[in-house]
């Protein structure tokens, strides 16, 4: 099945680099691009993309509403409270703009498969100098409210799956995961699922069997 992409940046020569490292691959079609969010909020509404690339993060929220898997955010460095807004208004990936043409093809991938995806360099960020960990005892609290169930569906999240593929590995509904992340981000005061995932990561929870 062929990935749709929708590119946004105002900058020429690097949609054209993007088009060009996208369209390499067979796998992955580039259905339109434009210099401005509100272009491609039509473009969005019109093709209902995979993915959308976007440099623009001002509309994230419709923008993710138009993509069926979700919204990568373009960023050239940014502050750590841009970083965390863009997170918090939705996008599901966040790549540097001079990322490579793999890394490139393997968060727009990711992304339209329904998981999160950060380059190396933002995640280590986030993880180092925001407060994703609030103090330990909270952090205790949190996961002794935690049920066996929900402790298998966070370690999932913080591996990228997608609620699909929980559901898949531990024989649940999608309504029943749902349900479970919902859950899991009150008890850990989480306002997303790549918060909690990053908390899951960080307290060292991959390395324990889920």
């Amino acid at each position: 099945m062929l990935t749709s992409v929708l590119l946004i940046d105002d900058e020429v020569l690097v949609r054209k680099g993007f088009r060009c490292g996208l369209e390499e691959a067979s796998d992955v079609v580039v259905v339109g691009e434009t210099a401005r969010v509100a272009d491609g909020l039509l473009l969005a509404q019109r093709h209902r993309p995979h993915v959308v690339l976007t440099a623009d993060v001002a509309d994230l929220a419709r923008l993710r509403a138009c993509a069926a898997g979700g919204v990568i955010a373009l960023v050239v460095e940014g502050t750590d409270e841009q970083l965390h807004q863009v997170l918090s208004d939705g996008a599901r990936g966040l790549l540097l703009k001079r990322t490579s043409h793999e890394e490139l093809l393997a968060a727009v991938r990711a992304v339209a498969r329904g998981h999160a995806y950060l380059c190396a360099e933002m995640t280590g960020r986030l993880l180092d100098r925001f407060e994703i960990v609030p103090p330990s005892e909270e952090v205790d609290r949190g996961l002794g409210l935690l049920s066996d169930r929900e402790r298998q569906v966070l370690v999932r999240m913080a591996r990228g799956r997608s609620n699909d593929e929980i559901a898949r590995e531990l024989y649940l509904t999608c309504a029943t995961v749902k349900s479970h992340v919902s859950h899991i981000l009150a008890k850990l005061g989480q306002p997303n699922r790549m918060h909690a995932a990053l908390l899951a990561q960080r307290m060292g929870l991959l390395a324990r069997t889920g």
